[in-house]
């Protein structure tokens, strides 16, 4: 059993950096609670289905039962101290995912042994990837009717591309987990009920598991002599195995390098496997030192900054959410070098400001403990700081650097709010103001031909959400129009043209010329400006001009009116007159000259496109793929595992609104579907007639 004991803030080796992220009931948020309860964190399990999970404190989160918002907290667990993240599963509220794992060293990616690999599973693998994330998988609710530890292992390998490796194996009796094998130690682990598996014991294999548990703990043992360098691969050569010891040193060495992903198995609610997950993140997952370096930018030469994640390197630190709070405004962030200090003068160089740490706090879920200070390898919760928000690097004035920042998937759903009475105008104006700063995916914008406020979000429950919020958090009440899809634009050829722009103003003569190609492009996301004219035709100093011209016509004033997307902007060519080009001139022209060509191009409306997983009985699969026809579905695999029939494919999310209450209508409730963004495609024809410039 390990032993508690307070970590040294300063001993950056025995720090753990984690989140734990999976798809929506996977089990995630039951095994962070068993998490706390088995640290001693908690002196009670919070039960999801009762509605009093500790890291689920907001009352929309208790009362539905899902995570909506990250919560972190800090746990001891042997000698070592575990920054913990727990993260939401549901698409909707993907950014929460996206910025913990900008600042988290290691994860937990928990699996339903049921469904194995499921829709929101393939999209925070991605975001771990992307971000260079080493995982272990836990593969949880092995007690559940249909669950297979093996046939989870093989999703992750096929639909994930991964190479996961069991280091435990379930001991089964029906639906009952009766132990697990620990292949590392070849021992047998088995919890106590009347403990709630807080006890546990170690002891020999049984023997019917002994032959099944000698081959896989060879796989083990081949996999880790591959994968964990050379002097691990002589070791085996020479003496044919590997002891426990160089066994964790060489899965260690493979996960760090990503090549592998050890997976656990265990039942969360039941109580079992959990301690050897808290285990694995020691013994596998990266510490702040794994990481050896920060690299950022000097934020005047552009020059390229490394910084060792050391205490007495200057301070670097990362902010990754921002929360407002009735007890004061809290930032979250990662210290990856230096001190930072309650009451400090810190500098955010990307915004040119000095701020003042009111407070520092470590973080309980809602909770706040005050520290004095946080050091390389922490995460803490900032009072005070006023200008900084989610992506922004803080720094001291005389050591300025700016890391990479976060980037967030732009929203696909819009409506209309109003405040009920005259009073609440300046309150919902405020309080929208303070969302969309905590939620980089959350917009809100004033339609200027009905003069409605429009807020945008990743679907339908994000909004519904935040209109509880506005009400529930901020007193303020307001009706809410129907959803209304994010539709974009772009082009359907390549067209020039050129616009003259002169006249009087006052008693000077104005004159400039611009030519501009407009061209599909579509691997670009937002439009791309390129300049072909050269300084003797288009002086140095009007250029930004130019391109603030064409770009603010492409952010939505042309066409339809939505914004553009995938197209590439030319200025093939420019002119003045002496002394006649101004700043004024040369914006006005680009702007008539870019909507010029775009009209001769021809306006093509986008619409975005969500990738789904629909999951239903075998009886109610007629009526479900009906109905997904019916929805413009593009349907690309369907399968059969363990009785349950899955649909994948794409659909376009103006399709969908509503589609949960009418998929529980097909099949009685018991069909259950995921969706989450993809693309954006040319609206149909039978669609695209509706639209109107």
């Amino acid at each position: 059993m390990a032993k508690k004991k307070k970590t040294s803030h300063h001993d950056v080796d025995h720090i753990r950096n984690i989140g734990i992220i999976a798809h929506i009931d996977a089990g995630k948020t039951t095994v962070t609670e068993r998490i706390l309860f088995y640290t001693g964190k908690e002196h009670r399990m919070g039960e999801v289905h009762e509605g009093v999970a500790t890291m689920d404190w907001m009352a929309q989160e208790q009362e539905r039962g899902i995570t909506i918002t990250s919560a972190a907290t800090t746990l001891a667990w042997g000698e070592h101290q575990i920054n913990l993240i727990d993260t939401p599963g549901h698409v909707d509220f993907t950014a929460e995912v996206e910025r913990s794992l900008r600042v988290l060293d290691g994860a937990v990616v928990v699996f339903d042994g049921v469904a194995g690999v499921e829709a929101q599973s393939e999209t925070v693998w991605r975001q771990a990837t992307r971000h260079g994330v080493p995982r272990i998988c836990f593969v949880n609710k092995l007690d559940r009717v249909g669950a297979s530890f093996e046939r989870s292992v093989t999703s992750i390998e096929r639909r994930l591309d991964g190479n996961p490796v069991p280091i435990t194996l379930p001991h089964m009796d029906g639906q009952d987990v009766l132990g697990i094998v620990d292949l590392v130690t070849m021992e047998y682990v088995v919890w106590d009920d009347d403990s709630l598996g807080k006890e546990y014991t170690r002891g020999p294999i049984p023997e019917d598991l002994a032959d099944l548990a000698g081959a896989a703990r060879a796989e083990l043992v081949d996999v880790a002599a591959e994968h964990g360098g050379d002097e691990m691969l002589e070791r085996f050569f020479e003496e044919g195995d590997l002891s426990a010891p160089d066994l964790k040193r060489a899965l260690r060495t493979a996960t760090l390098a990503m090549r592998i992903q050890p997976v656990l198995c265990g039942s969360a609610l039941k109580n079992k496997g959990v301690q050897m997950v808290l285990d694995a993140v020691i013994d596998y997952l990266p510490s702040p030192h794994d990481l050896v370096s920060i690299v950022g930018t000097d934020p005047k030469s552009g020059k390229t900054i490394t910084r060792k994640l050391e205490a007495d390197e200057p301070l670097t630190a990362f902010a990754f959410k921002t929360c407002s709070d009735t007890h004061g405004d809290l930032t979250y962030v990662r210290v990856y070098s230096g001190v930072l200090k309650a009451k400090d003068q810190i500098y955010n160089a990307g915004r040119d400001r000095v701020e003042r740490v009111g407070q520092l706090m470590q973080m309980h879920a809602d909770e706040r403990i005050p520290l004095q200070e946080a050091v390389a390898g922490d995460i803490c919760a900032v009072v005070g700081l006023r200008f900084t928000v989610t992506g922004d690097t803080l720094s001291t004035k005389r050591g300025p650097i700016v890391l990479e920042s976060v980037h967030f998937a732009d929203p696909v759903i819009s409506l209309a709010v109003e405040p009920t009475s005259s009073a609440d105008k300046d309150a919902l104006e405020e309080a929208l103001a303070k969302l969309s700063r905590d939620d980089p995916t959350f917009t809100t914008h004033v339609d200027e031909d009905t003069g409605q406020t429009i807020i945008s979000g990743m679907g339908e429950l994000h909004l519904e959400v935040l209109v509880r919020r506005l009400l529930d958090e901020f007193r303020v009440k307001v009706q809410t129009g129907k959803p209304r899809v994010a539709y974009r634009q772009t082009v359907g050829a390549s067209a020039e043209a050129e616009y003259v722009f002169e006249r009087m103003v006052g008693e000077k003569n104005v004159y400039a010329r611009v030519k501009i190609r407009v061209d599909a492009a579509p691997n670009v996301v937002k439009p791309e400006f390129m300049n072909f004219a050269g300084e003797d035709t288009l002086p140095k100093r009007f250029l930004p001009n130019v391109e603030s011209g064409a770009l603010s016509s492409a952010e939505g004033g042309v066409g339809f009116g939505y914004p553009c997307v995938q197209l590439r902007v030319t200025c093939l060519s420019a002119g003045t007159r002496e002394n006649d080009g101004t700043e004024a001139a040369f914006e006005a022209a680009a702007t008539r000259a870019f909507q010029e060509a775009y009209e001769a191009a021809g306006c093509v409306v986008l619409e975005p496109i969500m990738k789904f997983e629909v999951q239903t009985p075998d009886q109610y699969m007629g009526d479900v793929l009906g109905d997904l026809n019916r929805r413009r579905a593009d349907i690309q695999e369907m399968a059969e595992e363990e009785g349950v029939r899955c649909i994948r494919g794409s659909v376009p999310i103006s399709e969908m609104f509503g589609y949960s209450t009418a998929l529980r209508s097909q099949s009685q409730g018991r069909a259950s579907y995921s969706m989450e963004p993809l693309s954006y495609a040319p609206v149909p024809p039978e669609v695209a007639a509706r639209f109107t410039f």
